[in-house]
């Protein structure tokens, strides 16, 4: 499967996290995240947009590990994750030309 690195900035030290496209069907996209301490399992329904032609933004679902502590900060890091997630998808997955 797929496997991306994700430059993070977290309490201004920079990290590189590994992401792994552990399950991809015509519906979802699973992409699981290692930390320095916890991974995280995210959903994502790209397919269905990228297939319909939706016009809707990306949504998420953690459906795997937590955040140790609900700051700022925390939040931050999960939408950088979700936005880099976001771009290497886009780039690796392009739409059907043959359905625009």
């Amino acid at each position: 499967m797929k496997e991306w690195t994700l430059h993070i900035s977290y309490h201004l030290k920079q990290y590189k996290l590994r992401a792994v496209l552990e399950y991809h069907s015509a519906q979802i996209m699973r992409i699981r995240v290692y930390g320095t301490k916890t991974e995280l399992l995210l959903e994502s329904n790209y397919p269905i947009i990228q297939n319909t032609k939706s016009t809707r933004g990306m949504k998420w679902k953690l459906r795997e590990g937590a955040m140790t502590e609900g700051t700022p900060d925390s939040s931050s890091l999960m939408y950088n994750i979700m936005q880099q997630l976001e771009a290497y998808i886009k780039k690796d997955f392009p739409p059907n030309p043959y359905l625009l």
